[in-house]
């Protein structure tokens, strides 16, 4: 069944995000426990933030060089418009924390599951599968 916009839009929390490699291992790359926001609006714009659970945060505010690296290497950031197709939405990348990604479209198959949205592509190798869990903020 095909997803329409209000689907999707609004604001998901990270649940978790891993990949499967061919030979079936699983990989949690973002470590256990990672954090993150994805937000979409009506307009067509989107947004992404993920934080490696993992993430070691340095000791003061006068952060060293290999902390800074650290961090940006623990740190996913991107934001641009987003378009539906059936159940596939692409992120057209307009700006990122990493300007590599400036100009990319990032398609994710999207399995829609109520209040979990789980997207799927291909991993950055090519070869394996990447999945990303999210899910809408429970109500306060």
């Amino acid at each position: 069944m095909a997803l329409t916009p209000d689907d999707i839009i609004g604001t998901w929390y990270l649940v978790d995000t891993y990949r499967d490699d061919p030979d079936g291992t699983r990989i949690q790359h973002q470590g256990p426990n990672p954090t993150g926001i994805i937000m979409y609006t009506a307009d067509g714009h989107m947004s992404a933030i993920t934080r490696w659970g993992t993430r070691e945060f340095p000791g003061t505010s006068d952060a060293t060089d290999a902390d800074k690296a650290r961090m940006f290497d623990t740190y996913l950031n991107y934001a641009g418009r987003w378009s539906l197709n059936g159940n596939i939405v692409t992120h057209h990348i307009a700006h990122a924390l990493n300007e590599n990604f400036v100009g990319d479209d990032r398609t994710r198959e999207i399995e829609h599951q109520g209040d979990r949205m789980v997207l799927k592509g291909k991993g950055g190798d090519g070869a394996s599968t990447a999945t990303i869990v999210w899910e809408r903020p429970k109500p306060s």
